[in-house]
């Protein structure tokens, strides 16, 4: 039986959706058998994200009661499995969230993980996402309004016996940002990634990609690769350029 992972943050726009897809292929990377599922209904965008914008076989057909998951399931260029949502509006109406967690119950068979992006805020749709879960993997931006919010997430995600697997701190810049020991102690809880501000996170999206796929070697793609690590409870080694002066030392016997 597999393991499912609600990636959440009460707030809206902290990169919920990005870091959900490439800690999901990060995961997959590593071998294990992954899906990324897409729970937020009203504004999915996995498959916008992956070059699936239009998904007349999405997750709202399954929450509808018209298809099956396999028949919503897409394979990404880079081998990841994915259930996105459908963009359009009239999908919403037959929707029902409270299915969501049998859904994601029979996945656990098949899969290792089982990575739900959810919706922001504390609504029903980001609530049925947290009880389809094992675990919430909390998300914010270094700043005090969104470590507010996601001291929510944690209280309610205990609330419903959910397991915290971990905070990770999103977008992280050198200037006006709030420190890693303030957000600690804030929220009572460790951080086991920081993802910085990071250019080339755009560029991938731009080509539907991802940057885990794209740029491995970004400060971005580490820090994904060191939360899949933390989740897998593998240490992390971060991989060393071999620089002119590297190779040097090594012909010379000096390491």
């Amino acid at each position: 039986m597999g393991k499912a992972i609600c990636v959440s943050g009460s707030k809206g726009g902290i990169g919920k959706t990005t870091i959900a897809i490439n800690l999901a292929l990060s995961l997959n990377n590593k071998g294990k058998n992954v899906i990324l599922v897409d729970a937020n209904f009203t504004s999915p965008n996995i498959g916008i994200y992956l070059g699936h914008p239009v998904t007349p076989k999405s997750i709202h057909e399954v929450l509808s009661n018209k298809i099956s998951l396999e028949e919503a399931m897409y394979i990404h260029k880079s081998g990841l499995k994915l259930i996105p949502g459908n963009i359009s509006l009239s999908s919403l109406s037959n929707v029902n969230p409270s299915r969501l967690k049998n859904k994601i119950s029979s996945l656990k068979k098949d899969y290792d993980f089982v990575i739900i992006d959810s919706a922001a805020g504390l609504g029903k749709e980001s609530l049925s996402a947290l009880e389809s879960s094992d675990e919430t993997l909390i998300v914010l931006n270094p700043e005090l309004p969104s470590v507010t919010e996601a001291l929510k997430s944690i209280r309610v995600s205990q609330e419903l016996g959910k397991g915290i697997a971990g905070v990770v701190v999103n977008r992280k810049r050198d200037k006006y940002c709030m420190t890693i020991q303030e957000i600690e102690s804030m929220l009572e809880f460790p951080i086991i990634s920081v993802i910085p501000e990071d250019e080339i996170i755009k560029k991938a999206q731009a080509e539907r990609d991802l940057v885990v796929n794209l740029y491995p070697n970004s400060g971005a793609a580490k820090g994904y690769e060191k939360l899949s690590s933390y989740l897998l409870g593998e240490s992390y080694k971060e991989a060393k350029e071999n620089t002119v002066w590297e190779v040097f030392k090594e012909v010379l016997g000096l390491k």
